[in-house]
């Protein structure tokens, strides 16, 4: 199970709820078992956690919080249209897109109308994903929850595009026309679902990234579908990842990264 599965489903009810659901499992256990019986799976897995956290505190064991951390300052540069991993930084235009959803009902996510609201996203990410090239698609984020009730009411992706006439195109095609008419007709009188969306164009030397001790995220995530090897049959494309640069003169400021020194 991903793990972006496993946030959404952690959140899919409040705090109060989880525990309350905990003291009954295990005040069934107390009633079927004898009491020594009974604690004692308890305890042991609130020992384990305990020394766990303890020893990852002390660096004898390995933190997993830092797997997969450019460590110190880094940020992402995307590929030439070559392939070629050596060019400047923002030298073409790219597009935001920012989506979300929201249950407004007690059920949350677990809500029949939000499941289906989050079937038809994956369907749209899938054809988005098996159509790169065709739709400009560079990649997105994982989705992200926000508990602003207690609980997580609410999904948002933030989403990468080559630019505006490309994700029109994605917007025509099967899987977003089929999404879209599902949410006009859910939201039309059905107050219990939400959906929003945002898109931001931006042009060439106009936009930059940095991170500090993170993960790979955002424009750090994006892919390309660049021309393939020169001594490869003509007209063959292949997935290039952006560049994670961690020094270098063009980590100084905004406009060193955004490449507007070159441009």
């Amino acid at each position: 199970m991903s793990s972006s599965r496993l946030a959404v489903m952690k959140d899919a009810a409040e705090l109060p709820t989880w525990l309350l659901i905990g003291a009954g499992l295990q005040s069934l256990l107390v009633l079927s078992l004898p009491l020594y019986v009974a604690i004692v799976p308890t305890c042991l897995f609130l020992l384990f956690r305990i020394t766990t956290v303890l020893l990852i505190a002390q660096g004898v064991m390995k933190n997993p919080r830092l797997e997969n951390i450019t460590v110190g300052k880094s940020w992402a540069v995307p590929p030439s249209q070559d392939g070629s991993l050596d060019g400047p930084p923002a030298q073409s235009n790219v597009v935001l897109f920012v989506v979300g959803a929201r249950a407004n009902q007690s059920l949350g996510m677990s809500a029949p109308d939000f499941r289906e609201l989050r079937k038809n996203f994956m369907a749209m990410w899938d054809e988005a994903e098996a159509n790169r090239e065709l739709y400009g698609y560079l990649g997105k984020t994982a989705p992200m929850v926000s508990a602003e009730m207690g609980s997580g009411n609410a999904l948002m992706t933030m989403s990468y595009w080559k630019n505006m006439e490309h994700l029109h195109a994605f917007a025509r095609g099967p899987a977003h026309t089929k999404g879209w008419d599902w949410i006009i007709k859910a939201t039309k009188d059905n107050p219990s679902v939400g959906f929003m969306h945002e898109v931001y164009s931006a042009p060439a030397g106009h936009w930059q990234n940095v991170y500090y001790n993170f993960r790979p995220f955002g424009l750090a995530q994006t892919k390309y579908v660049v021309q393939g090897d020169k001594e490869a049959a003509s007209g063959t494309t292949e997935l290039v990842g952006a560049r994670i640069e961690t020094k270098g003169p063009r980590m100084g400021g905004v406009h060193a990264r955004s490449g507007r020194n070159e441009l």
